[in-house]
């Protein structure tokens, strides 16, 4: 596993994006530990930072196929276009150029078992994409939703009412700098809660140290990561990626 995030890291080194390192390598592990009971979906790519982390996930499990969905107006297109295929991933991954609300239809009737929601961050949009995408998620499939924090109003409410409180939802932890992680299930335990709260107070604790993520310093970056990384293999492990 080390020798393949370091892969990933060099694969990732000049892709743009937000996405740390703690968090990629979350979605990688995510990816990779799929077992094939449906597809990968994710909304919002941007130049392919975060595809990139999904597609080489997928590459060294199951090799499901990844569906990044994005409109990609403008240059940013041929920059996405460019990561993947310098990444060799670019056969992995199907690209719906439309809006997220109109393009589950283009998935076809595949169920899915990874969503990544990180498009539009205003409030009845994310709200929209939990509401079109997660009653295709399989039960046991993990939904990760990124900019869950004090920045982004509107993906930080629809995580906290809709996975940390939610009781659909087990496993839900929080991904340095500002990822959300929840497992699907039919109904989950107040263990699972008690669990979904102490993440939820870990995320608050980290949106009042660090208000804007552009401006994380390096040794906080650190620390945070120190402090997660515990949470964030032991959920790997729960998928069966090790």
């Amino acid at each position: 596993m080390t020798n393949d995030l370091e892969g990933l890291h060099r694969d990732l080194a000049g892709v743009g994006g937000w996405l740390t390192e703690e968090e990629g390598d979350t979605l990688y592990r995510l990816a990779r530990a799929c077992t094939g009971r449906g597809v990968i979906v994710e909304i919002g790519s941007f130049k392919g930072r975060s595809t990139i982390c999904l597609a080489r996930g997928s590459q060294a499990g199951r090799n499901l196929p990844v569906y990044a969905i994005d409109p990609h107006r403008g240059i940013g297109y041929e920059d996405f276009k460019r990561n993947l295929a310098e990444a060799g991933v670019e056969d992995m991954v199907t690209h719906i150029r439309q809006p997220s609300q109109e393009a589950l239809p283009a998935i076809g009737e595949e169920p899915i078992e990874l969503l990544f929601i990180d498009g539009n961050h205003k409030y009845p949009m994310v709200l929209e994409d939990f509401e079109l995408f997660v009653p295709r998620l399989v039960d046991g499939g993990y939904l990760v939703m990124h900019d869950t924090t004090s920045p982004f109003p509107g993906s930080k409410r629809v995580a906290e009412e809709r996975v940390y409180r939610s009781r659909r939802f087990r496993d839900v932890r929080f991904v340095f700098s500002t990822m959300t992680v929840g497992q699907k299930v039919a109904a989950n335990t107040l263990a699972d809660r008690i669990q979904a709260r102490r993440a939820l107070y870990t995320k608050k604790l980290f949106e009042l140290a660090v208000p804007v993520r552009e401006h994380i310093p390096a040794s906080l970056e650190r620390l945070g990561r120190r402090a997660l990384r515990g949470r964030s293999r032991s959920g790997a492990s729960a998928t069966g990626a090790r």
